[in-house]
């Protein structure tokens, strides 16, 4: 079975930038991270992997006011704080499914998938907006 090794960040300048292969937003809506706060377009692919021991089990968000030079910001261009996606590999069960859900409310993690990150928009006017998963 497949699973995922890393979610690479991808950044465009306009909407017809967008690469294949990019997480989409669950119910059909915007999977640019950064619309609606201006600065880059900012898409996320996911990589796969057949190797269980190298499969994320989790992700989180870190928001901090200090750039890390190692990561991807997810809110590049935009101003305010830098927003990066922390990888987990720790636990038994693994990764099978990605995807994004943007709301006008705050969601727990929807019916069907096993797993979020708290809002990727946190501290930010907007949408919410979340990465879900589902794990085996």
């Amino acid at each position: 079975m497949p699973w995922f090794s890393n979610i690479e960040v991808h950044y465009g300048t306009e909407q017809s930038q967008a690469p294949p292969g990019r997480l989409l937003e669950i119910k059909g809506g915007n999977d640019d991270i950064n619309a609606g706060f201006g600065g880059k377009y900012v898409w996320l692919v996911p990589v796969k992997t057949n190797v269980h021991a190298d499969a994320l089990s989790s992700l989180s968000i870190a928001i901090q006011s200090k750039e890390d030079p190692t990561k991807q910001d997810l809110a590049a261009g935009a101003g305010g704080d830098y927003r990066y996606i922390v990888l987990a590999l720790r636990d038994p069960a693994k990764i099978t499914a990605l995807g994004l859900l943007r709301s006008s409310d705050p969601r727990e993690v929807p019916e069907g998938w096993n797993g979020s990150t708290e809002d990727i928009n946190k501290g930010r006017k907007g949408d919410y907006l979340y990465l879900v998963w589902k794990s085996e």
